[in-house]
């Protein structure tokens, strides 16, 4: 069964960073960079207006930029943009995965916490509250944001030595600038209104899901009952949770079979089938991505401990 209803186009950092371990930039130069149908990244991806203009798409809603405008696209959300005129634009993209070590309360995960919650304000604000999704950089914060995409762009296309490092530290750096800027704004007071508003819909659905686990879950489905967009949704999910809705339902699942699997006289196929999975194959595949073990050896290591 499939929760999750991946979209048309996912460009991957698996082949998307061919030159970088975590990272790629570079200067827009074709009319439609985006190509003509929407996509979504596995990375997060900083678009900079240098001069000109262009439309992007989120989710059917339409925002222009023009030069000096700054836009972030967190991963796994659609969206499309269409260079007008002479528009030049620098993108820089780059991996949570790599760039900020999994480490709590880090300096590191408060700057990843921060960027990923001044994407999403810019994107959806708007679409949340009916009010301008971005906003206006004051002069000598777009001098410093110019300076730095010019120079991150000109240390890749470089490559030196110790280039990954010097972009490591730039990035950094440009997160810090747009955090600073945007706490400083009165967006960032709407933004916290707006996530209070929308926080027990998300909740609301949270509890559904964990009473529905091993039905079948469609994503449309959770979001209907949430009341909220798709995309905000899922933003809002992996916030309260730390996780995916796919990966929460099947987390959650596996716990259940964990459960079940403890009674001897329950079969493993049954018991996949019991808590949602319609293929044994699936199950086992899934159960030993998690826990580590097969389902059969997990059962043998138990019995042999009782």
């Amino acid at each position: 069964m499939e929760v999750w209803n991946e979209p048309a186009v996912l460009f991957e950092k698996s082949t998307m960073f061919t030159k970088s371990r975590f990272c790629k930039i570079y200067k827009v130069t074709s009319e439609n960079p985006s190509g003509y149908l929407p996509h979504s990244h596995d990375y997060m991806q900083i678009w900079y207006i240098t001069r000109g203009c262009c439309e992007h798409w989120v989710e059917g809603q339409k925002h222009l930029m023009a030069r000096g405008d700054i836009f972030i696209v967190p991963p796994k959300v659609e969206h499309q943009v269409v260079r007008l005129e002479d528009a030049e634009i620098i993108s820089c993209e780059f991996s949570f995965d790599h760039f900020f070590p999994p480490k709590e309360n880090s300096a590191y995960q408060q700057v990843h916490e921060a960027a990923l919650n001044l994407s999403f304000a810019w994107l959806f604000l708007k679409d949340a509250d009916d009010i301008h999704s971005q906003f206006s950089l004051r002069p000598e914060t777009g001098e410093r944001v110019n300076t730095l995409m010019n120079a991150m762009l000109v240390e890749y296309e470089n490559g030196d030595i110790y280039y990954e490092e010097f972009l490591r530290v730039q990035i950094m750096e440009l997160l810090l600038v747009l955090a600073r800027e945007y706490s400083q704004s009165p967006q960032s007071h709407t933004a916290a209104a707006v996530y209070d508003k929308y926080k027990p819909m998300v909740e609301d659905a949270i509890r559904y899901v964990e009473a529905h686990y091993n039905e079948p879950l469609k994503l449309e489905d959770v979001c209907r009952i949430s009341m909220v967009s798709k995309t905000y949704f899922c933003y809002l999910f992996k916030l309260l949770t730390q996780q995916t809705l796919v990966e929460y339902i099947m987390n959650l699942r596996i716990q259940k079979a964990i459960e079940l699997l403890k009674d001897p006289a329950n079969s493993i196929t049954w018991v996949g089938y019991e808590v949602g999975f319609n293929d044994s194959t699936h199950f086992s595949r899934t159960f030993k991505k998690i826990v580590g073990i097969s389902p059969r050896t997990y059962r043998a290591i138990k019995n042999s401990e009782s």
